[in-house]
């Protein structure tokens, strides 16, 4: 019999006094008793903090979850944070995912930082600390997009999109002089990055809430005054 495969996940957080919030990330996140839970705590782990793992491990065993592995950080320079942490994070398997309303503003703020730089596919929370239902999250996707070096190309389409508001790859391809193919070519390929989309029969083509965050990048940048666009 052929087992169904299980993509597994890795959690790298961090914990306070009060595990509820990660809890919550388990359930929001199906997690699997397969995945790996990390989390790091800055040593010597205080009393509260104690608590909180100790409560934690028996709803993780009581629901079925990962069993946490708690990792101790020493709280030193930056450099040295960073390599304990990174230690830590390049060998879990992707996608890794964080929540980072938990613990030590400190804690956190480092998890991200190692994280961005580690490269790997993540899903990042955020959440209301009064207790509300709000949460933001952003993925990989969504950095890798913002962060990429848009050639001079790619930024007249996207600047041309932007201006126009809506527009065809008839009407594109006409104002930047390439074939309709080739137009079609790049604006799948921007597509997959989340800043771009195409609907209805004549293929209209618009910039994403992602895709407008970039062009307020690009608009601020050297690529943006070397095509002298106004």
């Amino acid at each position: 019999m052929i087992l169904p495969y299980i993509m597994m996940k890795s959690y790298f957080v961090t914990l306070g006094f009060n595990e509820t919030y990660l809890l919550r990330l388990l359930n929001e996140t199906s997690a699997q008793k397969e995945d790996k839970l990390l989390i790091v705590v800055p040593s010597p782990i205080v009393e509260g903090t104690k608590a909180a793992i100790e409560n934690l491990k028996i709803q993780t065993l009581r629901l079925r979850y990962p069993n946490p592995e708690i990792i101790e950080i020493k709280i030193s320079s930056f450099d040295d944070i960073l390599s304990q942490l990174l230690d830590n994070l390049l060998p879990l398997q992707e996608p890794v995912i964080s929540d980072l309303t938990m613990g030590m503003r400190l804690m956190n703020t480092l998890i991200l930082i190692a994280i961005l730089v580690s490269r790997k596919k993540f899903t990042i929370y955020l959440r209301d600390e009064n207790g509300g239902s709000r949460v933001v999250s952003f993925t990989s996707s969504d950095i890798n997009a913002l962060f990429k070096e848009y050639s001079s190309e790619e930024f007249k389409m996207l600047y041309s999109i932007f201006r126009n508001n809506a527009i065809n790859t008839f009407e594109l391809s006409k104002i930047l002089g390439k074939s309709e193919k080739t137009i079609q070519n790049k604006i799948s390929e921007l597509k997959k990055l989340g800043i771009l989309t195409q609907k209805g029969k004549d293929r209209t083509v618009e910039l994403t809430s992602l895709g407008l965050n970039v062009i307020k990048l690009i608009k601020n940048s050297k690529l943006y005054i070397e095509n002298e666009i106004q």
